[in-house]
């Protein structure tokens, strides 16, 4: 990597040192997916909870930077453990974390879709529960399908992101549960899955049963597109209202090359590339989205069209694009992550050919205007209304006096730099200054 991916603190990647089971180990991690920068206390309450015999075959869902994968090997040392997550990021670095504390018996899936665990083949699954229930029921489904009969699933988080409901869930889907221990308003169950239980209707769910798609049809750019998509992904049923705002207001252009950054199931790089893009590339960090974007592109027979895993942007260092669309998925569990998205303004300000244009959609309470007027030096509100506002900062520099080509041009040329940010369709622009 290089420039603005090399040195923001966004992508450096640091290390600590933890105890888990009362054992110390070495953490390798970086910014990217929720509680990266610590143990989080649902990851706590799992190591001092979870009771395993030495040859377990242990299925860990949401490993994270791999801390407690490391700690779930230590305590099967005749067994075997198999890390699982949907962040592209978590799967690059819960191998340094193993490999960093010596670790042999445990591994990384590389997909979590591709890569089914067997079924019926694991003694004890753990869940460090995500953020959102239908996400959280795709997990417990892959639970159901991998334990065997008598097995224990162990499912840890926080009040605040529904852990009640998560441990409910649990239940119906085993058949019995027990809540081992709350602190720091965390709670931790135990269900044992019971042979013969029959399973809730929710675990029968196209997208959430493992090995299955969730369909919809939707009204993309005017046109009703059929769409394969997964739960766990940012409005996977459906065409988010953010996303179909940003649609009515971005002008795609035949000839360009596009980026659609934090694709989803692909909305805006579909639309993109049926507007007549030389080449558009689809990027997620989700695992989950880029299978389901991968298959849209594929089943829609988007030749110009490619999905790419990629922790920010970092995938397509090197590239330039015409157009760089998003609708960013900054959010690290619950909490918006500016430091994600600073990253992510500075390293598309690379990517942008010299009359390249940013636009991205956001909900109207979250400020990116300072960072793109910071790095872009202009940026534009092209769109809004009372939920979201459309933002856009183009990479022409200032032309030169001499360069004008009209008396109003010259009139625009000679005005400072937030004044013609101002002008015409960009009436609402930005206006902070450092």
């Amino acid at each position: 990597m290089s420039g603005t991916f090399a040195t923001h603190p966004y992508h450096r990647a640091v290390e600590f040192n933890a105890t888990l089971r009362g054992a110390a180990l070495r953490v390798f991690t970086k910014a990217g997916f929720a509680n990266w920068d610590g143990i989080s206390p649902a990851t706590n309450l799992l190591a001092e909870s979870i009771m395993l015999p030495p040859d377990a075959r242990v299925l860990q869902l949401g490993c994270g930077h791999g801390a407690l994968g490391v700690a779930l090997a230590r305590a099967v040392p005749q067994g075997e453990v198999l890390l699982v997550d949907a962040s592209y990021t978590a799967t690059t670095l819960t191998p340094q974390t193993l490999a960093a504390n010596g670790i042999a018996n445990a591994r990384v899936s590389g997909d979590p879709l591709t890569e089914l665990p067997e079924a019926a083949s694991f003694d004890v699954v753990v869940l460090d529960a995500p953020a959102g229930r239908k996400f959280a029921r795709r997990w417990l489904a892959l639970a159901g399908h991998a334990l065997k009969p008598g097995g224990q699933l162990y499912v840890a988080g926080p009040k605040a992101e529904g852990i009640e409901s998560i441990i409910s869930d649990a239940k119906a889907l085993c058949g019995q549960s027990a809540t081992l221990a709350y602190r720091d308003h965390n709670r931790v169950a135990v269900a044992t899955l019971a042979e013969g239980h029959t399973p809730p209707e929710w675990a029968s769910e196209p997208g959430i049963v493992p090995g299955t798609w969730a369909e919809a049809s939707v009204n993309l750019a005017g046109t009703r597109t059929q769409i394969a998509s997964l739960a766990g992904i940012f409005s996977y049923d459906r065409l988010d209202t953010g996303t179909a705002f940003l649609l009515a207001s971005a002008q795609f252009r035949a000839g360009e090359r596009v980026l659609d950054a934090g694709c989803g199931w692909g909305a805006l790089g579909i639309a993109a590339a049926r507007a007549g893009a030389t080449q558009v590339d689809l990027i997620d960090n989700s695992l989950l989205a880029v299978a389901a974007a991968g298959r849209n592109v594929a089943d829609l027979g988007l030749t110009n069209a490619r999905v790419l895993p990629s922790d920010a942007l970092t995938a397509v260092a090197g590239e330039r694009y015409d157009l760089i669309v998003t609708n960013p998925p900054f959010h690290t569990g619950k909490a918006v992550d500016y430091d994600a998205a600073g990253a992510f303004i500075a390293g598309a300000r690379e990517l942008l050919t010299p009359r390249g244009r940013l636009v991205l959609v956001a909900n109207a309470f979250i400020r990116y205007e300072r960072a793109m007027q910071e790095t872009f030096n202009s940026v534009e509100t092209i769109a809004e209304n009372d939920r979201y506002h459309v933002l856009q900062s183009p990479t022409r520099e200032p032309r030169r006096r001499e360069d004008a080509e009209s008396e109003e041009e010259l009139l625009l040329v000679g005005r400072r730099p937030a004044e013609r940010a101002t002008n015409g369709r960009g009436r609402h622009a930005a206006k902070e200054k450092r």
